[in-house]
């Protein structure tokens, strides 16, 4: 990660490790881990109520499955920074706790590990802390992991590097007391540009880049913030309620403050977010009371005592260690493997910096598993400096990679299963977990998506537009697998035949992804799960009998036809036969046992959260 440290000793600040190290963002605390484990245990014996310990434990980063006894870790990687040493803690966490024996990157740059008991936790917690990273605030009603562009310090085109200022957003918020028990969750993201590759207009809370010129002729840099974007059951894009907050004195810190406050209080509408939580994300308070109304409440809050006398240290909360390429590696002459030109093409990009390159790792639905853990913290120690980010596609972006390296990086990637092209095209589908782990979901979306990606590849698309399409999979409404904003989006669904189920998918067509200003994808159709694959081939079948030009992009050939005109020519992939004659159609992706539609209560959405008074001091010093 990028450095704007001033010298080699660390400044000291209560919210930033003591040492600045690679990858190490966030202040791990030791004693909560401890107080964990005590309170676990106490929950064991019954001596600690379930509702209590439930909100305690989410808190920390712990969710519960839809099998008993079984928990999910998510594990927090602000702007999706991970290090070598960082890898290898999760490689120890994937082969010794997991049941699975892998992590999985989620569409909001965490790791997730699936299948924990619940006595191991406080074990996972100690050995990635010791690593420099936490679960702490990675569930819950908080502010949520912070993502950030994969290519921020590296883009041609940013205005600047977000992460300094992202790791310092970040460090404010955890563990801060404005923000332990919010009406419901809060996600945050960061771009540097205006392609946005953060995707700010569909989240809680977005910061996108801005410079202006001072009163004396010099550069000024800051943030544009965005609120009140969101997908699920009700797609909304965010509004612009603040232009221009400043970076060098902490300003876009104190806005977001504000803007935390007043969803904390309900716009001062005392429950009207937190009497159903399925309507208390922020988004549903701007559909309330509108943007004005809303930017009015900020500006309120920023009159009161705590605003005045708030003050950030931006100079201590921005430090971050170096990032840059490794030393250079001997060139071994051997002729390229087949594949590494598709490769280098669809997976390899220059940087700004001269004579460098990031290289996009096409990781299927975001899974790896333990030996690929320790491989690629190897690979990238050899190749891009010990660094890597995550990315909200589920994949991962090394960076400072040289250009005489590419063809053995290409090499070793292909040895451990990573050396996969097309990194963000068609075939590198996006699914959530699905009914595999998830309490929520309707449909095996995981599954779908391995499904969908094989038969993508051997289809092997090669207009250069249809490559472009994006393919993503969410298991239910919730859209963890971000599907409104597909090219073509499938959501998890079902219907009765008598009183058998059958797994579907709703369709969804024309959302424009992270850079198309908060456009969500509209629903066409149901068509059984088992079909999905045969669904998205005739709406590409349409697209390309029917567009204008070569060129044409999708996106720009849904707009023109607009979503229904898919209605009609999905119908034949909606009906299923007796179960006689269709037994498959009756069974989910990967399944071999007739579907039944099992749904618990997500735990951050269940029972009612207490009303906190907002502090009249903030946690920083």
């Amino acid at each position: 990660m990028t450095s704007n440290a001033k010298s080699d000793a660390p400044k000291l600040h209560p919210k930033v490790p003591t040492e600045i190290k690679p990858g190490h963002i966030l202040r791990i605390d030791y004693d909560e881990i401890d107080q964990f484990q005590e309170r676990a245990q106490k929950f064991r014996i019954g001596d600690e109520e379930q509702t209590e310990f439930q909100l305690f434990r989410l808190s920390r980063g712990v969710y519960g499955q839809r099998q008993e006894d079984n928990q999910m870790m998510r594990i927090k990687l602000p702007a999706g920074g991970v290090t070598s040493d960082q890898l290898e803690a999760l490689a120890d966490v994937s082969e010794k706790y997991s049941g699975l024996e892998r992590g999985h990157i989620t569409t909001r740059e965490n790791f997730q590990f699936h299948f924990v008991n619940l006595d191991d936790t406080a074990d996972v917690m100690r050995i990635i802390g010791a690593a420099g990273l936490t679960t702490r605030e990675a569930c819950a009603h908080t502010v949520r992991n912070v993502t950030g562009c994969p290519f921020a310090g590296i883009c041609h085109d940013e205005e600047f590097d977000t992460t300094p200022y992202l790791a310092a957003y970040a460090r404010n918020m955890l563990r801060n007391p404005i923000c332990q028990r919010l009406p419901r969750k809060f996600k945050t993201a960061f771009s540097g540009c205006a392609s946005d590759c953060a995707g700010t207009p569909f989240h809680d809370l977005g910061f996108l880049a801005k410079k202006q010129t001072g009163d004396q002729g010099n550069e000024v840099w800051g943030f544009e913030l965005r609120v009140g974007g969101g997908t699920s059951t009700m797609p909304r894009q965010a509004d612009v309620i603040w232009d221009f907050a400043r970076v060098d004195n902490g300003d876009y810190i104190k806005v977001a403050e504000a803007i935390l406050r007043v969803f904390d209080r309900e716009g001062d509408l005392p429950g009207l977010l937190r009497k159903n939580l399925n309507k208390a994300r922020i988004k549903f308070l701007l559909h309330k009371i509108g943007a004005e109304a809303f930017k009015a409440k900020v500006v309120e809050e920023l009159e009161k005592d705590w605003a005045k006398n708030a003050t950030y240290d931006m100079e201590a909360l921005t430090q971050l260690a170096e990032e840059g390429p490794s030393e250079p590696v001997a060139a071994d002459n051997a002729a390229p493997m087949d594949g590494y030109e598709r490769w280098r093409r669809t997976n390899v990009q220059q940087q700004k910096q001269d004579g460098f390159y990031s290289v996009s790792l096409t990781i299927a639905m975001g899974n790896l598993v333990t030996f690929q853990f320790r491989e690629l913290a190897r690979v990238m120690r050899q190749y891009s400096g010990g660094n890597a980010r995550t990315n909200q596609n589920q994949n991962m972006v090394l960076r400072y990679v040289r250009p005489e390296s590419l063809p053995q990086l290409y090499r070793e990637l292909n040895a451990i299963g990573l050396g996969d092209p097309d990194a963000d095209l068609i075939a590198d589908v996006v699914a959530c977990p699905g009914a595999d782990s998830c309490k929520l979901a309707i449909t095996a979306s995981n599954q779908a998506g391995y499904s969908m990606r094989e038969h993508m590849i051997a289809f092997d698309y090669a207009d250069p537009e249809v490559q472009k399409v994006s393919v993503k999979i969410s298991g239910c409404p919730n859209g963890c697998g971000q599907h409104h904003l597909a090219g073509i989006g499938l959501q998890g669904s079902s219907y009765k035949v008598g009183k058998l189920e059958v797994p579907c998918y709703d369709i969804f067509v024309g959302g424009a992804g992270y850079h198309g200003a908060g456009r969500y994808a509209t629903r066409v159709s149901r068509v059984l799960a088992k079909k999905a694959h045969l669904a998205i081939d005739k709406i590409l079948q349409v697209y390309q009998a029917e567009r204008t030009s070569d060129s044409e992009s999708f996106f720009d050939f849904v707009d023109r036809v607009g979503p229904k005109h898919f209605e009609q020519p999905l119908e034949e992939f909606k009906w299923v036969g007796s179960l006689a004659e269709d037994t498959e159609m009756y069974m989910d992706w990967g399944q071999s046992d007739l579907f039944e539609v099992i749904r618990g209560e997500g735990e951050c959405a269940a029972g009612e959260v207490p009303i906190v008074r907002v502090p009249t001091a903030i946690d920083v010093p």
